[in-house]
C-alpha cells in the first residue's frame, strides 16, 4: 500500500513545489493553531481533497514542512562545515555565524518557522522536535569545538557539552534578534559584520 508521502512525492515536481510553498507561506505568516489547509489548497491553486489525499491531517503537512526544513539547514552546515574544515578556529566560528545570517536572508520564511518552533509552545510533538534540533546542534557544534581543541585553539580541558550550550544559545538569540529585525525593516541596528565578528571574538577570548 503506498503511503500518502510518498503519493506526494510521486505528484509532478512543479505541483509539489506549489504544495511546499503554500505549506511554507502559511505556517510561516501564522502559528501552527490558526494555520488553515483551505488557505494552502487556495495558494497552491489544488482541489482540497487532493492535499488530504497527500496528507490526511494539518499535523502530517506540518512534519512533512518542517523535515524539508530541517534538510535545509543540515545542507547548508555541512556545506560550511566542510568548506572551513582547514581553517583556525576563530576564522571558522566566523563563517558559521556569517552563514546563519546568511541563511535567514535565503530562507527568511523556513527561519520564521524555526524560531516559532524553538520558542512557543504552539507546534505539534514540539519536545520531540526541540530535542532531533538540540541533537543536531550538539553533534555539528561539538564536532567543531573538538576540532579546536584537538588542535590546542581551544583549551584541551574545556568542558565540550558546556561550551555547546553556551555558543548554541548566543547563536540563536543573535540570529532570533536579526531575523526579526530584518522581518521589520530594522536590520539597520545590526552591522553584520561588527556582530558577526563580536560573537567571534567574545567565544573564542572571552571577556579579557
Amino acid at each position: 500500500m503506498i503511503s500518502s508521502t510518498n503519493k506526494f512525492e510521486q505528484l509532478p515536481k512543479e505541483k509539489q513545489a506549489r504544495i511546499v510553498d503554500a505549506s511554507v507561506v502559511e505556517f510561516s505568516e501564522r502559528n501552527y493553531e490558526t494555520a488553515s489547509m483551505n488557505k494552502v489548497v487556495e495558494r497552491a491553486g489544488i482541489a482540497k481533497g487532493s492535499l488530504f489525499n497527500y496528507f490526511k491531517t494539518k499535523s502530517s503537512l506540518y512534519h512533512y514542512i518542517y523535515h524539508l526544513a530541517i534538510g535545509e539547514v543540515k545542507a547548508y552546515l555541512r556545506k560550511v562545515r566542510d568548506e572551513t574544515v582547514d581553517l583556525p578556529f576563530e576564522k571558522r566560528l566566523t563563517k558559521i555565524v556569517d552563514s546563519g545570517v546568511q541563511f535567514i536572508t535565503d530562507h527568511p520564511r523556513l527561519a520564521r518557522i524555526y524560531f516559532r518552533l524553538i520558542y512557543s509552545a504552539d507546534s505539534p510533538n514540539r519536545q520531540k522536535i526541540v530535542t532531533e534540533l538540540q541533537v543536531l546542534s550538539n553533534d555539528y557544534l561539538g564536532e567543531i569545538i573538538q576540532d579546536a581543541m584537538d588542535r590546542n585553539e581551544l583549551d584541551p580541558n574545556l568542558d565540550k557539552g558546556q561550551a555547546v550550550f553556551f555558543l548554541d544559545s548566543i547563536l540563536n538569540r543573535f540570529l532570533k534578534d536579526y531575523h526579526e529585525a530584518k522581518s521589520h525593516g530594522d536590520v539597520d541596528q545590526f552591522n553584520r559584520d561588527e556582530w558577526v565578528k563580536g560573537i567571534t571574538i567574545f567565544f573564542t577570548k572571552g571577556l579579557k
